[in-house]
């Protein structure tokens, strides 16, 4: 189930008064959450993140992608489909029909980007594993024709206005990172990085081993003091928040 602001987004889209209106009820929040932890005395003891998992982009809807009316495609060629819950598509052909499916959707539309299994970007660290099925596909950022993957599917059954999970390297889906904290340096903006990486982050804060992971903690080791059990005698007196601008998130694991 969905909850705000990611709900609000996707119902009336990233640019609408009501996402920006959820947006600063979570902004409230926030102040509220770091008002107590100082009232509390807490701040020489705790780190706070707040991080998302991914941006919002409004879903174009003057220029539809419908598979079912690509010329010489049709599903009975098809064995499997994964056709729902994001940008993407998962194809199996039935068996001598993997060529003609290809050949008659990767040029079906502009927006749309058809590969073979084995041709897939690797940037995406998607398509080693064996049960990635031959054919994959994605569409631009905002070009689903309607909520997640319906705009491959065969009749039209959502409707979202915003939308996510497209190419990780589009503005739109990068998303914020803020920390504060004893075991963060103040006052220091990072370049973007990964979101993969924050889960080393979290480990090194927290004093445990990671279990194997894609991340790594060099990523985000300019962040820290040069230790993140820093005493609170080498904090300054007012704590501002570290902020990293336009991190990307990782859609595609």
């Amino acid at each position: 189930m969905r909850e705000p602001p990611d709900s609000t987004g996707h119902k009336y889209g990233p640019e609408s008064t009501q996402r920006r209106n959820m947006v600063s009820q979570v902004d409230k929040t926030i102040g509220y959450l770091r008002q107590r932890i100082r009232e509390s005395g807490l701040e020489s003891n705790l780190n706070l993140i707040i991080t998302s998992d991914h941006g919002m982009e409004t879903v174009i809807k003057s220029d539809e992608i419908h598979l079912r009316n690509v010329e010489n495609f049709t599903f009975s060629d098809i064995q499997f489909e994964l056709l729902d819950y994001g940008p993407n598509g998962l194809l199996i052909p039935k068996e001598g029909k993997l060529e003609h499916v290809y050949s008659v959707l990767k040029n079906a539309h502009p927006k749309l980007h058809v590969y073979k299994k084995e041709e897939f970007p690797k940037r995406f660290h998607y398509a080693n594993h064996s049960r990635i099925t031959p054919l994959l596909m994605y569409s631009d950022p905002g070009y689903l024709g309607h909520s997640h993957l319906s705009a491959f599917q065969r009749y039209k059954v959502q409707f979202n206005t915003g939308e996510h999970g497209f190419d990780n390297e589009a503005m739109n889906m990068k998303t914020i990172f803020r920390a504060v904290g004893p075991a963060f340096k103040q006052g220091l903006i990072v370049e973007p990085f990964e979101s993969v990486n924050v889960y080393a982050l979290l480990c090194e804060l927290l004093g445990i081993a990671p279990e194997p992971h894609d991340g790594s903690l060099d990523a985000t080791r300019s962040m820290l003091r040069e230790s993140p059990a820093c005493p609170a005698s080498l904090r300054a007196p007012t704590a501002r928040p570290l902020r990293a601008r336009h991190c990307r998130t990782d859609s595609a694991t």
